[in-house]
């Protein structure tokens, strides 16, 4: 019972340290992108410009073929997913 109180205590931290992380990133962007705006403000003549923020469409786009395949299997699974929960609950 010890031990796992112990990797219990281990592993809430973990989970604690990485959440606190990811807010103080993106904490750091938003004052980043403050902090060029303000500069842009108080230089009007060296302006320097934000790179455009990335996006996953940016990188990849799915062929009608795939669009249409998967419409499908998303409709089928709805209704599996849908049946079985009517069947058990």
């Amino acid at each position: 019972m010890a031990k796992y109180m112990r990797d219990r205590t281990k592993l809430l931290d973990w989970i604690e340290t990485n959440r606190e992380t990811k807010e103080q990133v993106k904490q750091n962007f938003t004052n980043t992108n403050y902090a060029f705006k303000l500069y842009n403000q108080a230089h009007p003549d060296e302006q320097i410009t934000l790179p455009k923020e990335l996006r996953f469409a940016d990188f990849y786009q799915p062929s009608e073929q795939q669009k249409q395949a998967e419409l499908p299997f998303v409709g089928t699974s709805t209704l599996v997913l849908g049946y079985t929960t009517f069947c058990f609950l």
